[in-house]
């Protein structure tokens, strides 16, 4: 028994060998590409090289660059979307949200909060400083009007005396020179240009030096209140900003990014595909595994680039709808972005049908039938009786009148019809 066997073995052996060196020998004869991916672990590795060098790159031309401007003060770092979309004004003091800006980094809603939050944080500060302006500004006018004249510092004397007069907190906020009376006077102090003041009082009024130091002492606390309402309000602004900020999607272009996203959109769901007929978990619509089906990873990293910049267009111009419909927003746009590499084939596949509904609604339009238009003769008229030769010349003449008002008429359509059928 043990001897037949070992022949039977040995002719299995050899028929094993002899069919793959068949197999290597067609396989050796088949083109560079099948060769390399003829696994899926093959092209898997590939897959993943390529996803790691567009990473590469995409992190070089993010970060490349980014060093903050120096000047004569030093490196000043640049201020965040969120910094730029919050605006205070040094003047009126209000805190103004730019929801354009905004946007870009928080919703709609959070916008909303976050005005909100600064109203009822610093509302009643705010009105607290323009009180104060306005107690400054009578004692600045009493000084630079009453007593000085307005020869010094003509502008700020002008400005403080319609604060006195209206004696509004409005005008306070728009005219009082909150970033020039202080300095001015500062400076006016170290070059000792200050016009001279009387020390005596007269009537129980206090004199010219004691209302001077009495302005300059509340125009320097209004001055120092002001900046620090600045800092603590910027300060607060930066305290708000998000943790996990999308602010890098805003380094590079809107379209290197769309690029850049749609390609990791495509590589990631090839090498979805991959792991799993690696595993065999194999879903019903996944292909079969071939070279040639893996090498279509190349066309459509070359065409979904521009398949995304197209479905973008129809979704902002309002052609098409789509569930991500604020993409201004970054976060947004980056979903949005790899969606669309992710699915370029199935989005390929709606542009498609989108297109040919459009193609379906090009129709030719019916041409007007040009026809000769009814002729209405001109009314009639009701003949004379031929007893006399006037009465026969009047109804000659309205004879020849109506024959040519008849022709008139059909000159008229003729010229009308020939000029549609120009057109």
């Amino acid at each position: 028994m043990d001897d037949k066997q070992t022949p039977m073995a040995d002719e299995h052996d050899a028929a094993w060998q002899l069919n793959r060196l068949a197999r290597c020998y067609l396989a050796s004869k088949s083109p560079w590409y099948i060769r390399r991916f003829a696994t899926p672990i093959a092209a898997l590795f590939c897959s993943l090289a390529l996803l790691l060098t567009v990473t590469f790159i995409y992190l070089i031309a993010s970060y490349s660059g980014q060093a903050a401007p120096c000047g004569h003060n030093g490196c000043e770092p640049e201020l965040s979307i969120f910094q730029q979309g919050i605006a205070v004004d040094r003047q009126s003091l209000n805190i103004s949200l730019l929801e354009y800006e905004l946007q870009k980094v928080i919703p709609v809603e959070e916008i909303q909060r976050t005005r909100a939050n600064l109203t009822t944080k610093f509302s009643a500060l705010k009105k607290s400083l323009l009180q104060g302006r306005v107690v400054a500004a009578k004692a600045s006018h009493q000084v630079l009007t009453q007593r000085l004249g307005k020869t010094f510092l003509p502008e700020v004397a002008a400005a403080m005396k319609l604060i006195v007069d209206s004696n509004s907190l409005d005008t306070a906020q728009q005219i009082y020179p909150a970033d020039t009376f202080y300095p001015s006077l500062a400076q006016a102090i170290a070059q000792q240009t200050v016009p001279p003041l009387s020390a005596k009082s007269f009537a129980n009024q206090t004199s010219g030096v004691e209302a001077w130091h009495t302005m300059l002492a509340l125009v320097k606390l209004q001055y120092q209140a002001e900046q620090h309402y600045l800092a603590q309000v910027e300060s607060y602004i930066n305290s708000m900003e998000a943790y996990m900020s999308f602010e890098w999607l805003n380094r590079l272009p809107w379209i290197v990014q769309l690029i850049f996203w749609t390609w990791f959109g495509v590589l990631i769901n090839n090498i979805v595909w991959l792991i799993r007929l690696t595993k065999q978990r194999k879903e019903a619509h996944d292909l079969a595994y071939s070279a040639p089906v893996y090498l279509m990873l190349f066309p459509r990293l070359a065409i979904a680039p521009f398949i995304s910049v197209i479905f973008l267009a129809m979704i902002s111009s309002g052609i098409a709808s789509f569930d991500i419909s604020n993409l201004n927003n970054l976060p947004a746009f980056l979903v949005a972005a790899f969606f669309l590499g992710f699915m370029s084939e199935s989005i390929t596949l709606r542009i498609r049908q989108f297109f040919n509904k459009l193609l379906d609604s090009i129709k030719a339009k019916k041409q007007r039938k040009l026809t000769m238009a009814a002729l209405t003769p001109a009314a009639s008229y009701t003949p004379l009786a031929n007893t006399s030769i006037s009465h026969l010349e009047t109804n000659m003449h309205a004879l020849v009148n109506t024959e040519l008002t008849v022709s008139n008429i059909r000159n008229q359509v003729i010229k009308k019809a020939r000029l549609d059928s120009a057109q």
